[in-house]
């Protein structure tokens, strides 16, 4: 296909669902060139399949005044109209100081969950996040939000800049469906993510803690790595953690369990929601704000709760109505509703295609 602009997806890290998100995009939205400009993480490898639905990529250098000057020289270089789509938030710094917006350049942010909403930092470093979004609001075109509650963060005033709810997707998955997989050593649960204060490793290993006191043969993983006193703690507690693993090989982990259970603390929405959906397990959250709106069937606030949750899930005919319910929940999280939503965010700037 022919194409007759460009999109330059800018992103601080290319990982975890920030990078699943972005490869979404590119995928549900064929009419333009996709570009990718990004930087490594250390704990998450990227292998070159990753890369499969870009027309170009490129690495940005180390140092902040380097990247600045590195996307600017880059989004000048190209020829013709350019959405420059920024990612999360120090994608969106660096795009929002390198490039200024204009109609034949206009700058898209996705924040991915914002700065501000972190429940590690105090609340004046917090205000100082939200301070600083507000600032760089004033030179951005549209946000593409990942929610209905992200959506109604992105409207700052006095700009108002025009929002787009771009739902998260779980991708296209080829590992087989869960099919509720019967085991004679109990019950298997499922964590994901980064160790680390976000995903909240110690709430899970607690909420995993208190349901063994009522199903003694519960068996525990993690899906990922970081922090190593989080991995500890989770160890401690019997508590598996597989380390990094490639995409293909987590989704296939994620299919062997029998429920995931989402602890964040806070979060754009999940992507790891999605792909146990996707997956076919039934989805146990944390109840946090980022779920207000999605109606999810089974949340719960204390690790005490827990148990009581698991025992609703303890027959296959019980866990399959669990999955039917989150599978109306998160129907419109799906490659239809998105592509829709991108026509919507970049079609003012791309003659409406």
């Amino acid at each position: 296909m022919t194409t007759s602009f460009t999109v330059v997806h800018v992103t601080e890290s290319f990982a975890s669902g920030t990078a699943a998100a972005i490869r979404d995009f590119a995928r549900n939205y064929p009419s333009a060139e996709h570009h990718l400009v990004y930087a490594r993480r250390t704990e998450a490898a990227v292998s070159t399949t990753e890369f499969a639905g870009f027309t170009a990529t490129a690495e940005l250098p180390d140092g902040h005044a380097a990247r600045l000057g590195f996307i600017r020289r880059y989004v000048n270089a190209l020829a013709g109209p350019v959405v420059i789509h920024a990612h999360s938030s120090k994608g969106g710094v660096y795009a929002r100081l390198a490039v200024r917006r204009s109609a034949r350049r206009p700058i898209v942010y996705s924040p991915h969950c914002y700065a501000f909403e972190r429940r590690d930092v105090g609340p004046a470093v917090r205000a100082a996040f939200r301070t600083v979004e507000w600032l760089l609001s004033f030179n951005t075109s549209a946000y593409g939000a990942c929610s209905p509650r992200e959506a109604r963060l992105s409207h700052w005033p006095p700009t108002r800049p025009r929002v787009v709810t771009v739902p998260n997707v779980a991708g296209p998955c080829t590992v087989p469906t869960n099919g509720d997989r019967t085991s004679a050593t109990g019950l298997r649960v499922v964590g994901n993510g980064r160790l680390g204060a976000q995903k909240d490793p110690v709430f899970f290993a607690d909420a995993v803690t208190h349901a063994r006191r009522a199903h003694p043969d519960l068996q525990a993983v993690w899906i990922g790595d970081g922090d190593a006193e989080h991995a500890g703690y989770l160890a401690d507690r019997r508590i598996e953690v597989t380390g990094w693993m490639p995409r293909s090989q987590a989704l296939a982990e994620l299919a062997r369990g029998d429920v995931y259970l989402h602890t964040a603390v806070w979060e754009g929405l999940p992507i790891s929601i999605l792909e146990a959906n996707a997956a076919g397990l039934p989805v146990v959250a944390r109840t946090r704000p980022y779920l207000h709106g999605q109606r999810l069937p089974l949340t719960f606030g204390r690790p005490d709760e827990f148990a009581g949750v698991l025992s609703a899930l303890s027959t296959a005919r019980e866990r399959a109505a669990a999955r039917d319910a989150t599978r109306v929940a998160l129907a419109d999280n799906c490659d239809g509703s998105q592509q829709v939503a991108l026509k919507e965010l970049y079609g003012p700037y791309t003659g409406g295609r």
